[in-house]
């Protein structure tokens, strides 16, 4: 997938009929988000109100639905770098093709919603590694996404980027960014 050398337009997707939706009017990958699953399963606004139970059984339900490549907001991980390790095995079963692994602390807040705290890099570290170190197919895509911008600055953002590109992520998102 990040392969081409032309820009991939991947739009979020709250559920199976959406990204069914989506596949048929043509989009080559998807993403299944945070916020719609939590808005979708209990009309809640992404305020940590899922986990990994019902981020995977979404996740499986989406996959199952399409043809194309799922990437799967994951929220922080759901706990420890153990946690994470455990999710990227079952979301690579549930036939996902990557995830999305943010830095906030738990309870963690969607990223354009205030009152959002980062974890240490280091802790961060930890997570992306036991990702990267989870996965059986390269393929697998590990996006490292930060929202050190809002709360540290957008050079704290730029350099947790370039330290998780380091680490081995296969992409870097910096979460609202402002221009």
């Amino acid at each position: 997938m990040l392969k081409s050398k032309k820009p991939l337009v991947i739009p979020g997707v709250y559920d199976a009929i959406g990204a069914k939706i989506a596949e048929k009017v043509g989009f080559d990958a998807m993403f299944q988000t945070g916020y719609g699953t939590s808005a979708t399963l209990f009309g809640m606004p992404d305020y940590g109100f899922i986990g990994a139970t019902e981020t995977l059984d979404n996740a499986r339900r989406i996959c199952r639905a399409v043809s194309v490549p799922v990437i799967v907001d994951s929220d922080t991980g759901y706990g420890n770098a153990l946690s994470v390790w455990k999710l990227v095995k079952e979301l690579e079963t549930a036939g996902a093709s990557g995830i999305f692994l943010e830095d906030q602390r738990w309870p963690k807040r969607c990223g354009h919603m205030s009152g959002k705290e980062v974890i240490s890099q280091e802790e961060y570290t930890e997570k992306l590694g036991a990702a990267i170190d989870a996965r059986e197919s390269r393929d697998f895509i590990i996006v490292a996404r930060t929202d050190a911008r809002a709360t540290e600055g957008l050079d704290a953002a730029i350099e947790r980027g370039l330290q998780n590109k380091k680490t081995g992520a296969d992409a870097i998102f910096v979460e609202a960014p402002k221009s």
